[in-house]
């Protein structure tokens, strides 16, 4: 059975679109902080692209922290104090990262479908989506909604759903290990823009390109991925 040519682009949002990925470590470092848990950069860099909550989770039992025990505040409540801090980063300070006008100006010139499938809360996708001039990006999906978080391919098909298409006709463009394997997880071909901070990571070689940043997206690098144009096959 021949493979669907794409028809849209999916694309994760934290570190791809905006320039986030250093202001999440400096939230996380300062909400735990309060906590008296430190975590080091390789810590954060290790859990990058999960939810935020299951990070939350995930110290609480390798590293939990003088009150982790009584559960006070609990995981989302603390999970909620990093995204407080994360929506106002974006809100007064986002940025976008190095290409994504031009990359999202192409997308819609050839007619792709276009997406967000993130890890975050639909409330920073949105502040996001309104601080980069995003907000006609209809179908934003968030693995808070899910019952598994990135690496499961979960948030990536319930995109593909919202689009009416077949996983397989769905490009996703990561920029982190655990959305890479997501959406190959979801039967998707994947283009990675990797973490400078984690560009030797292995994950990343289950991605059909890898590119420098999205300056580098082009007509061809489409097409040679699956994208035929409105006119088909060349």
């Amino acid at each position: 059975m021949a493979t669907p040519a794409i028809e849209a682009v999916i694309l994760d949002m934290d570190g791809l679109l905006i320039d986030t990925e250093p202001a999440w470590r400096a939230a996380e470092t300062a909400v735990f902080g309060e906590l008296g848990l430190r975590l080091s950069e390789d810590d954060m860099l290790a859990t990058m692209g999960r939810r935020i909550v299951e990070l939350v989770a995930h110290w609480r039992r390798l590293r939990p922290w003088p009150d982790a025990e009584t559960g006070d505040p609990s995981d989302a409540a603390i999970a909620e104090r990093v995204i407080d801090r994360m929506v106002d980063h974006v809100r007064t300070r986002g940025e976008p990262m190095e290409g994504v006008d031009q990359a999202v100006a192409l997308l819609r010139q050839l007619g792709l479908g276009i997406a967000i499938a993130s890890s975050s809360s639909h409330r920073l996708i949105d502040a996001v989506c309104d601080r980069l001039g995003l907000e006609w990006i209809e179908i934003r999906c968030s693995a808070d909604d899910e019952a598994r978080g990135k690496p499961a391919g979960d948030v990536y098909l319930t995109a593909a759903r919202r689009l009416g298409l077949s996983p397989a006709a769905c490009l996703a463009i990561e920029d982190s290990p655990n959305g890479v394997l997501a959406a190959r997880a979801a039967g998707m071909p994947c283009i990675a823009v990797p973490d400078p901070l984690l560009s030797g990571d292995p994950r990343y070689r289950e991605a059909q390109l890898i590119l420098g940043s999205l300056d580098e997206l082009d007509e061809a690098k489409l097409r040679s991925l699956g994208w035929h144009g409105r006119n088909g096959p060349g």
